[in-house]
């Protein structure tokens, strides 16, 4: 057990109460050179003690306090605070007065560290990846993240208020809606996102969760609801989750500001589990299961139904020319009294163009073919990867698409993109006359980043559709964005 002499408060004070107590005491009269010598070696001795406190591991409980004169203080006085901090002993937590310049209270203050249950915590500091911080006690990195993003459109024949411009929704010609102008504005779009990244023994571990704002929710008051983007885990190799599908080729999809991008741009967020190796963003292959998601239209007396999942399988070559990525798709339709199988293969890129006049500028493209793969494509409705027929028979529905977009920076922080897309289904003979059979889709924009994190875009969209039966509309969308990064 230790035992120390505790400091009052006013600690500088103590050296003349002391010698005052001794001049005016008897002793003092007695033997005056003795009673001095005493009074030196209790402060030397009270320095030592307060001295060994400060670097003492001794839980304060432990310690026994003495007044000097063998009285025993019952507990620790309010004045005086001792707090432990991880490897670097105790200390006072009480400041002190500035006039106060006795050397025992300077040489506790200079003791002094910042205060938590980490030695770093009362300092932020940079993490391991782009505007993280680290997370105390961990060798792990944070980040929040998100955007606010604001689209206003005009159309000029009436889509139904469509927050993503998809062909399916524009009338047809001759139709009600055909030539009646609309205009709308809304902030769907806006997201917050967090991501936490750790090197681990095994790999590295990252987890990912973002929301939007496409929820339920009330057009006419704007009252939305929270919408699951992404929710995904990875450790080394392996990676769970809600996250784009291995089908999907984010890297390659032009700048637009009409979220939908061009037709024939598969953009599915799918439940799975996939193995990779190599970089995520770089040189890498992969495969894995995803959840059956197939939307079958026809006859409901039989139920459309998968009993195994999606299997995708993916390569990627990065190269400082840009990159090109290969996948390919294999997917179950069912119903109680048959079952198809479909998949595709989709080929995308992105290829730098420097000699067009500056390193920035590229060419992004994407092509693909399969069955029964439609709601992997944001611009179509559903019920259209296949038909179950009377007799309860499916029947996929095939496709074919393609895209290609030029991004041209006219100056650092000025760009445009130019997109030429188009679609086509080949549907069963049992499909509706009117459901959809084919479109095209071009695009012409221009941004504008004044700092970073702002960008301001304005873009013309032209749609034409054809119905199985011929019909045909077109439509012309006028979007603008706002959008803030943080």
């Amino acid at each position: 057990m230790l035992k120390i002499i505790t400091l009052p408060r006013g600690g500088s004070l103590i050296i003349p109460l002391l010698l005052s107590s001794a001049i005016t005491s008897p002793a003092f009269a007695q033997d005056q050179g003795e009673e001095v010598e005493a009074l030196r070696r209790e402060v030397a001795e009270l320095r030592a003690l307060v001295e060994t406190l400060l670097k003492s591991e001794a839980d304060p409980a432990d310690i026994e306090l003495d007044t000097g004169a063998g009285r025993r203080s019952p507990e620790l006085r309010d004045d005086v605070t001792i707090v432990q901090i991880p490897q670097s002993g105790y200390r006072t937590d009480k400041s002190h007065d500035a006039n106060d310049s006795d050397e025992l209270v300077e040489n506790v203050l200079s003791s002094r560290q910042p205060l938590g249950r980490f030695p770093d915590d009362a300092i932020v500091t940079a993490g391991e990846f782009d505007r993280s911080i680290k997370v105390p006690g961990t060798p792990g990195s944070f980040r929040i993240g998100g955007l606010v993003q604001v689209n206003a459109n005009y159309d000029t024949d009436n889509q139904g208020f469509q927050f993503i411009g998809t062909p399916p929704t524009i009338p047809l010609d001759g139709t009600v809606d055909d030539g009646s102008d609309q205009f709308a504005i809304h902030a769907r779009h806006s997201r917050v996102n967090f991501d936490y990244r750790a090197p681990t023994q095994l790999g590295d571990f990252r987890t990912f969760v973002e929301f939007d704002f496409f929820g339920d929710g009330d057009q006419f008051t704007n009252d939305f609801d929270l919408r699951l983007r992404h929710a995904a885990a990875e450790l080394g190799p392996l990676k769970i989750g809600q996250f784009w599908s291995g089908f999907v080729d984010v890297f390659s999809f032009p700048e637009t500001a009409d979220p939908g991008g061009p037709l024939a741009a598969p953009v599915l967020r799918n439940p799975g589990i996939y193995y990779v190796q190599g970089e995520r963003q770089g040189s890498n292959w992969g495969i894995g299961i995803e959840n059956p998601a197939a939307d079958l239209g026809g006859n409901e007396d039989f139920l459309a139904s998968e009993s195994v999942p999606n299997v995708v399988a993916f390569a990627q070559l990065q190269r400082d020319w840009g990159h090109l990525r290969v996948a390919g798709l294999g997917v179950q339709l069912k119903s109680d009294a048959d079952t198809d199988y479909g998949g595709g293969v989709h080929v995308s890129g992105r290829v730098q163009t420097p000699f067009t006049g500056s390193e920035q500028n590229n060419i992004s493209f994407a092509t693909q073919y399969g069955a029964g793969i439609t709601h992997y494509f944001s611009s179509f409705v559903g019920g259209l990867d296949g038909l179950i027929a009377e007799d309860g028979k499916v029947e996929s529905t095939e496709l074919f698409g393609a895209f290609v977009g030029y991004q041209h920076f006219w100056a650092d922080r000025w760009r445009s993109t130019v997109t030429a897309s188009f679609f086509d289904l080949d549907q069963p003979l049992a499909a509706d006359p009117l459901s959809f059979d084919n479109a095209e889709r071009f695009s012409l924009n221009l941004f504008y980043t004044p700092i970073d994190g702002a960008t301001f875009g304005l873009e013309g969209i032209y749609n034409s559709l054809e119905t199985v039966d011929g019909s045909d509309g077109e439509g012309v969308r006028i979007e603008f964005v706002g959008r803030f990064d943080f």
